[in-house]
């Protein structure tokens, strides 16, 4: 009979074993204040944007949105039309830009980058509604708002201490995803 001889060398052909003891457990992450209070605008920008449905749809249904968009020259059924296509539109995006926005800041709140990231673009991409501060009044201080908020949350989102958070979030889940039992 043939006896099994060890191997000659002392190489471990498990490339994840290994003598060394595992790495120390980061610390769980203490949100700071930037991140908090960025929170809280992504918050209030999205209550506006609940406040400002019904703003909307009276603007649209004003003769000067209806004067602007040229609806002044239509048949009636037609602008009525128009209108109810716009107020429905409006209603559509406002209603997932708010799931969206309530997603984005939640998981900002949990310390993941991407959602920062994603906030900041949402944020650049709305100082394009600025153009809706030449509708004056209500409409334009709830436009300004609506612009305003977010963008100062993004800021804080992005200072130094938010950074360290995220970084330290990110090391955190990490290390909890590959040392499941730790």
């Amino acid at each position: 009979m043939s006896e099994q001889v060890p191997p000659a060398n002392n190489y471990s052909y498990n490339a994840y074993a290994s003598n060394q003891a595992p790495a120390a457990a980061p610390p769980v992450p203490v949100r700071p204040k930037q991140v908090d209070l960025g929170f809280w605008l992504l918050i209030a920008a999205a209550a506006l944007s609940v406040l400002s449905i019904p703003l909307s749809i009276a603007w649209m249904n004003s003769s000067a949105y209806q004067d602007s968009v040229g609806l002044t020259g239509m048949a009636p059924d037609e602008a009525d039309m128009v209108i109810a296509f716009a107020t429905m539109t409006t209603i559509f995006f406002a209603v997932m830009s708010l799931a969206i926005a309530l997603l984005v800041a939640l998981f900002i709140r949990k310390g993941h980058n991407w959602a920062r990231i994603v906030a900041t673009v949402f944020a650049a991409l709305g100082l394009i509604n600025l153009t809706g501060l030449t509708a004056g009044g209500l409409m334009a201080v709830s436009t300004g708002l609506g612009v305003l908020l977010p963008v100062l949350a993004v800021v804080l989102l992005w200072m130094k201490p938010s950074t360290e958070y995220f970084n330290a979030a990110k090391a955190h889940r990490q290390y909890r995803k590959f040392n499941p039992g730790a």
